[in-house]
């Protein structure tokens, strides 16, 4: 199937992708901040802070926050690896490594990133780290494969 699609098409369509998923983990973020407390006084008149709660007991408090803090996380990773990792693919495919190779990485990223985020939210440490290391070989494959050609 991807060998039809070229890989300026599929860097499009996992960049979207990704867009839409942190887009959605943002915004799954913010809520939780509205559940914790955490956000700032005059946040309290949005419409997205309807139906919140601000009166939680000390054990309530603070598994709302670590709550919080796992999709503050969540989203944090996101901003560290996806910019850098797209910038990374986007010279893969303009200095000419195999369009195949690059397309199978961008999806495999793809793939990675998404089970990062769901790994992450179900608190399996060692899922988590295995979709880490999976979306990093991709960026690092790209990046040797990059060199590869410019040195070649």
């Amino acid at each position: 199937m991807l060998g039809t699609i070229s890989d300026v098409n599929v860097f499009g369509l996992t960049a979207s992708a990704l867009y839409v998923k942190f887009l959605a983990t943002s915004m799954i973020q913010a809520r939780k901040s509205f559940a914790a407390n955490t956000r700032m006084a005059e946040d309290k008149q949005l419409v997205c802070a309807m139906g919140m709660s601000s009166d939680l007991d000390d054990k309530a408090l603070k598994v709302a926050r670590d709550n919080e803090q796992r999709w503050r996380r969540i989203v944090q990773n996101d901003l560290e690896s996806i910019p850098m990792a797209f910038l990374i693919f986007w010279g893969a495919i303009h200095n000419g490594v195999s369009a195949d190779l690059t397309k199978t990485l961008m999806v495999v990223y793809t793939a990675a990133r998404v089970g990062h985020t769901i790994a992450y939210a179900s608190g399996t440490a060692r899922s988590r780290m295995a979709c880490w290391m999976s979306g990093t070989a991709c960026i690092l494959t790209a990046a040797a494969n990059i060199a590869m050609a410019v040195l070649a």
